[in-house]
């Protein structure tokens, strides 16, 4: 075939598979690839996502190929990825669990493609240094990232290298025997499979579809928590045979299955037969514009606002485009966005649209109008959750409604978009919980809300101790608040932290006659069991009553 690979680092790979390959290049930001294929003819274009700045295809559509993208950072671009993967034919992921939102966003079709490793001889054991290594930046925006080497360094050497390039990065893991990796929002990330191609024993975060790239204790050291990573850095430390076997056997591991002609041959069973998805026409400009919305309103793409205005104007108005109508509208002003909203309630405008009446409920908000809020919200719940209470008058009652209807509905949060309630209108159940605590800092139940929804994906740490903290402190005799405090600690890597905040709690329930049921509490949470033998199994008497 004749393949046209746009930022691909399959290229090579393609080739060497016998085909014939225009390995492009093209800058950031929105480019036509037409006049860059010159004679070339393709009968498939692939591709892949940069990181940083972005390249954006806009003549997808005049494409008669088949057209595949690869998302590498899925984890962190899904809010825009869900429309420009429209205007593809195949959508690859590097990360499994991700799929079930492929098929939620409606994405014609879907891949697992993780990422891969290199082709490197092995340098021997007895060569490498002792002690860890890790490679990433450590800055203020990311605290999880300093306490995981913090959490590292309470258990021996680690050596840190920040913004090396890709053969110094190798270069370094050459020398090494224990490459200890973070992940962001619990992906498969490039570390994983860059360690394992030097052969160094990896201590890898429990992610999804881990367990089919690498096997666990054997090729890979996993871990869930603080407690279980400083268990395993602790025994591969005292057990150089275990940490060179495991080194030798995700090395090898690599070359039988993780390089990129794995990947391509893949990719290009995937494409046989392929049926035609991607969006044209005015399903085309739709996705496409919704693409360049969702990257503006993030700060990724520099275009203002009346330009935005003109592009949404030529297209058909559906839902989507009404609710970024509604949104450029609340950015204008109050006579703006009222001029647009209030028809569009008059005239029952796509009545069950979540993101038309989501747009238009915190449009309202913003100019404080709690009124026409509360008359979107009810448009959405009248059709999709009857049993849905009235979310009342209140600005902080109609945010915890949305909350609530958005978890509902899945749509719990977007990572990698970082949401400004002074600059923003929320799109997700987080987005609302934090406009929540904008207009009512001290009301506990917006924290409890928080804290609960935090829990269901990793990634969140940070943010979920805070709000943990917050409780913890105005109800310190809630055990199990504590417990979740600790755990939460644990998992942050702040282990000696949450054993403090673990004890306490253990204390109190046993003040509390409740011991029995905290050591249960802590089991059902404590998966590894490393967090229970760091703390001992020992009861803890109960507080005289004269003492309390």
């Amino acid at each position: 075939m004749n393949i046209v690979c746009v930022h691909l680092a399959l290229g090579r790979a393609l080739s060497g598979l016998g085909h014939t390959v225009l390995d492009l290049r093209p800058p950031a930001g929105q480019v036509r690839i037409a006049p860059l294929l010159g004679d070339f003819r393709p009968d498939l274009l692939i591709q892949q996502e940069t990181l940083g700045p972005r390249t954006l295809i806009a003549d997808l559509p005049a494409l008669d190929c088949p057209k595949v993208f690869w998302s590498i950072d899925t984890h962190l671009n899904s809010f825009w990825h869900r429309y420009y993967a429209r205007l593809f034919d195949l959508f690859c992921t590097t990360q499994k669990h991700w799929l079930p939102w492929c098929a939620d966003a409606g994405i014609a079709s879907s891949l697992w493609l993780p990422w891969h490793g290199v082709a490197r001889e092995r340098v021997p054991w007895e060569r490498r240094l002792e002690g860890m290594a890790f490679v990433g930046r450590l800055t203020a925006e990311r605290p999880v990232r300093s306490w995981f080497v913090d959490c590292l360094r309470e258990s021996g050497e680690v050596r840190v290298r920040q913004d090396l390039g890709f053969s110094d990065m190798l270069a370094f893991y050459d020398q090494s025997r224990l490459v200890p990796n973070e992940s962001i929002f619990g992906e498969v990330n490039f570390r994983l499979f860059e360690a394992a191609s030097c052969g160094c024993a990896v201590l890898n975060p429990a992610i999804p579809g881990l367990e089919e790239l690498f096997a666990p204790g054997e090729e890979v050291a996993v871990y869930r928590d603080g407690a279980e990573l400083s268990a395993w850095v602790k025994r591969l430390q005292g057990d150089g045979l275990l940490a060179r076997s495991m080194g030798l056997r995700a090395w090898e591991r690599v070359r039988r299955e993780h390089l990129p002609r794995h990947r391509a041959e893949t990719l290009l069973g995937a494409v046989q037969g392929l049926p035609q998805g991607a969006a044209s026409g005015p399903a085309g400009d739709v996705a496409w514009w919704l693409t360049l919305h969702q990257l503006r309103e993030s700060g990724r793409l520099a275009m203002d606002g009346a330009a935005m205005a003109r592009g949404l104007a030529n297209l058909p108005v559906t839902d989507e485009v009404l609710a970024v109508l509604l949104r450029l509208k609340a950015d204008e002003g109050r006579d703006e966005f009222l001029r647009l909203a209030l028809p569009v309630v008059q005239t029952k405008q796509y009545e069950t649209s979540q993101d038309v009446n989501l747009a238009g409920s915190m449009g309202a908000l913003r100019f404080g109008d709690c009124s026409l809020a509360r008359l979107f919200f009810l448009r959405t719940v009248r059709h999709g959750a009857p049993a849905a209470s009235d979310p009342g008058y209140t600005a902080l009652s109609i945010c915890l409604a949305w909350a609530r209807e958005l978890q509902r509905t899945g749509r719990i949060s977007r990572p990698g978009f970082v949401f400004n309630p002074a600059k923003h209108l929320p799109a997700s159940a987080l987005e609302c919980l934090v406009l929540a605590s904008e207009s009512a800092p001290d009301n506990a139940g917006v924290y409890r809300e928080m804290a609960s929804l935090l829990a269901r994906d990793s990634g969140w740490d940070g943010l979920r101790l805070k709000a943990l903290s917050w409780l913890s402190l105005r109800d310190r005799g809630n055990w199990r608040l504590g417990l979740e405090l600790g755990v939460a600690d644990c998992r942050a890597f702040r282990v000696r932290q949450g054993l403090e905040e673990i004890m306490t709690a253990r204390h109190e329930a046993a003040r509390q006659g409740q011991e029995e049921r905290f050591l249960r509490a802590l089991a059902a949470r404590d998966e590894s069991g490393r967090i229970g033998a760091m703390l001992g199994s020992g009861p803890v008497p109960a507080t005289n009553s004269a003492d309390e």
